[in-house]
């Protein structure tokens, strides 16, 4: 089998394809990624086959998270990525011919319409809830409602404006019909698209009105792999031995001022709250750097490697982190940059598992939020339940269940 998955995102999402491409190796198929050249490194050190998509990176963080404040938002980011690429198509049908089926995403939805006219099956991989459920929602904070259900009404409708402007020429040009209000990316080749979220079932449950072809099916990483190479340095090992335990502070890459105030408010709450800290501050300059005994300073460290050695854990909330996170049992808060972070910040909240999430969307959040969200994180409220479903997420074996899936899908 020749498995192919187009990835339009940030490492975090390129991440858990990277692992269900080594399941599916193992198994004995072939499992290529068509993504931006800024992942090649990790792609191929994992002796997977990496294929240029001619994306930038960075503009896909810039346009598709910093700049993601409303749907409307993420709809312009689409576009202007489209316009830097108008090669893209052609990019797609080359990488995928010859496979047995296409994994996309929620940013790389083009990749089904290359399917389409090659005649390939399709996966579709979210790492949000993208299909109606009366559960949970991105778009409502309520749960188990009518009103939660409603929320996802304009979503179906959205995504196809969006791919008449966006596909409806490159449609016609090679003879397919013209996409249409009524179409839809959950049917193609008359199958039900299989369908895969990588989170815990303890976050998402699945709801059984679904369909079978739908799995939510545990987290797609081997933790324990990830920081079998990293030599821990004499200065965090001695930092680590002077007091109590640290929590660990990290917002990802992303460049913008926006982010740079959140960090610099983040270490003025430290401060205050007196509570030793592990900071992963990339937007902030070298210079403002200062280690002390209650905050050192990091910059790549592999997650799972550290957050063995911390108490509690603060991020951006993106699935594969939070994962991590409470895999390891530590207690969360989430400080949100976008719709599906903000999510999961309510979700570990839902389960006691960490603070109310901040959500910098709505507004950036002042020192004092800061500060009173630390000082609950480190309460000692949390600690008995994130251990709890840390146990039940140890149990799940995500990649396992999805690469199971994907051989009965495609043999059948």
């Amino acid at each position: 089998m020749i498995v192919t998955a187009v990835v339009v995102g940030t490492r975090g999402d390129i991440n858990p394809l990277v692992e269900l491409g080594e399941e599916m190796i193992k198994r004995g198929h072939e499992f290529r990624i068509l993504t931006s050249d800024a992942f090649r490194p990790l792609i191929e050190d994992k002796g997977i086959r990496f294929i240029s998509l001619s994306t930038d990176a960075d503009h896909v963080m810039k346009y598709l998270v910093i700049d993601y404040k409303t749907s409307l938002d993420f709809a312009i980011g689409m576009l202007k990525l489209k316009k830097e690429n108008p090669q893209y198509m052609e990019q797609t049908l080359d990488a995928i011919k010859g496979s047995n089926l296409v994994i996309y995403g929620t940013c790389s939805p083009f990749a089904r319409h290359a399917a389409e006219y090659l005649g390939i099956d399709c996966a579709r991989v979210f790492f949000s809830p993208m299909d109606a459920t009366r559960l949970y929602s991105l778009y409502c904070d309520e749960y188990d409602s009518e009103k939660v259900l409603k929320s996802y009404a304009g979503l179906p409708q959205g995504l196809n404006i969006l791919t008449m402007i966006a596909m409806n020429k490159w449609r016609k040009s090679i003879g397919l019909p013209k996409w249409k209000l009524s179409s839809t990316y959950t049917e193609l080749n008359g199958r039900k698209v299989l369908t895969f979220y990588p989170t815990s079932r303890e976050l998402m449950v699945p709801d059984p009105t679904w369909g079978e072809h739908i799995h939510v099916t545990g987290y797609w990483y081997h933790p324990e792999d990830a920081s079998a190479d990293y030599e821990e340095p004499e200065e965090l090992t001695n930092f680590l031995k002077m007091g109590d335990k640290p929590i660990f502070v990290a917002f990802g890459k992303a460049e913008s001022q926006e982010l740079v105030e959140l960090q610099r408010r983040t270490i003025e709450a430290l401060k205050k709250t007196g509570i030793r800290a592990i900071v992963q501050a990339f937007q902030i300059p070298n210079n403002d750097k200062v280690n002390t005994d209650k905050i050192y300073y990091i910059d790549d460290v592999p997650y799972p490697y550290i957050f063995k050695r911390v108490r509690a854990v603060v991020h951006h909330g993106g699935n594969t982190t939070n994962g991590m996170g409470l895999y390891a049992g530590l207690p969360t808060l989430i400080i949100a940059l976008a719709f599906d972070q903000h999510f999961y910040g309510r979700m570990n909240h839902r389960l006691n598992c960490g603070p109310i999430p901040l959500y910098i969307r709505k507004c950036l959040c002042s020192v004092e939020d800061i500060r009173e969200a630390l000082i609950d994180l480190v309460s000692g409220r949390y600690d008995e339940s994130v251990k709890e479903i840390s146990a039940k997420i140890r149990k799940e074996n995500g990649l396992q269940e999805a690469a199971n899936a994907i051989e009965e899908y495609v043999d059948v």
